[in-house]
Parts: C-alpha cells; sequence; structure tokens
C-alpha cells in the first residue's frame, strides 16, 4: 500500500501544497518508512515552495521533523 502511494505521489508532485508535501512526509516518518525517492522529491518540491507567502512555519518544521526522525539530512533543504 504504501508503494502505491509512494508511487502516486511521485507522479503528482508538482501539484501538492506544501501543507501536502509536510502531510506525506510526516505520515511516512510516523510509520518509520525511509522512501528514500519520494523524500527526495519533497525535499525539492519544498524547496521550490518555500518562498511562498502561504507557506506556514508548522508546515515547514513538519518536514524538518520528518526527516529528522527517519535520521535523512538533506543539506540543501536545510540550507533553504
Amino acid at each position: 500500500l504504501l508503494a502505491a502511494i509512494s508511487s502516486a505521489a511521485l507522479s503528482i508532485r508538482a501539484e501538492f501544497s506544501v501543507q501536502g508535501l509536510s502531510n506525506t512526509a510526516w505520515a511516512f516518518a510516523t510509520l518509520a518508512v525511509h522512501d528514500l525517492p519520494l523524500l527526495d522529491v519533497i525535499a525539492a518540491e519544498a524547496m521550490r515552495k518555500i518562498a511562498d507567502s502561504t507557506s506556514r512555519p508548522q508546515n515547514l518544521s513538519n518536514i524538518a521533523w520528518s526527516f529528522a526522525m527517519l535520521s535523512i539530512q538533506n543539506i540543501p533543504l536545510w540550507q533553504s
């Protein structure tokens, strides 16, 4: 099931809001699922959308928490 969710999310990644990215990262982290291709895409999309004035700090902190819980260091994401 998680592989299907990941595959679907990868195919529509540009349509995700920052909250959608945050919720997806949180769900995978909560389940301790290390889906690196998906998380790399989440990081890339989040970096593209961070400058958007509608990005809430809570969503960004949830993405950071998710990566931390999975012990994933994404330096470009942290620097953005």
